[in-house]
């Protein structure tokens, strides 16, 4: 998924990039954690100098390369991800900053990295009424997020339940409340309306088979009595 080059998220990233702000809340890792061979901190350095002059293109290839040469280098997954975000990549963004955070699962800047890029992803799915996919992003925020943090992407997840139930009451269809409480089993209201629906739906039908059997068996107890 690529959105509009070089948006306004780009242009943020760039800034931070240009200024050299390695402390700015998206920071990039100027620094390796461990010793490198020789050839491998001349490309750690020179992948940090094309990134700091704002470079992107040339920059995601050498911490590609770097990389492949180091698998677990938690530096190199972050700042992979900046660069695809500022690239408006959101997609590799989010992969770089996944893997980054497997490497270093209490790293808290590649923590607020991916719930910046989760963001983002959140918000065009939402406007692409791809409601499911938002809320899963969402629900990985929440997740990330410290608890003073969570009750408004909660309110989120719980805002766009309420669309997808639309959709689910439009279709009136028991596949689609049935798939909707699978997914959404403790949606606040929807859930019990749709559990509600459904128990009205199965007990019309088993009337209606009462009722047909019913009518099947007069005729044949008015055709014994002749």
């Amino acid at each position: 998924m690529k959105f509009f080059k070089f948006g306004v998220i780009g242009f943020i990233i760039l800034n931070f990039i240009a200024l050299g702000c390695a402390k700015a809340p998206g920071q990039f890792s100027d620094t390796p954690s461990w010793s490198l061979s020789k050839f491998d901190q001349e490309l750690f350095a020179r992948a940090t100098l094309h990134q700091q002059k704002g470079q992107i293109d040339s920059a995601i290839v050498l911490w590609n390369k770097f990389l492949q040469r180091n698998p677990n280098s938690f530096e190199a997954r972050n700042n992979l991800g900046l660069l695809y975000y500022a690239n408006d990549e959101i997609v590799q963004a989010i992969d770089h900053f996944n893997q980054g955070l497997k490497l270093r699962p209490r790293e808290n800047q590649l923590k607020m990295n991916l719930v910046r890029a989760l963001k983002v992803q959140s918000a065009i799915l939402e406007e692409n009424r791809e409601y499911d996919e938002a809320i899963a992003g969402l629900s990985r925020i929440v997740e990330l997020s410290p608890a003073k943090a969570q009750e408004a992407i909660e309110r989120q997840i719980e805002a766009l339940e309420d669309q997808v139930f639309k959709q689910v009451k439009k279709s009136d269809s028991m596949g689609e409340y049935q798939k909707f409480l699978k997914k959404y089993p403790r949606s606040p209201g929807n859930s019990d309306e749709a559990r509600l629906w459904i128990e009205n739906k199965l007990k019309a039908k088993k009337m209606g088979n009462q009722e047909s059997l019913s009518s099947d068996f007069q005729p044949s107890l008015a055709t014994e009595s002749r």
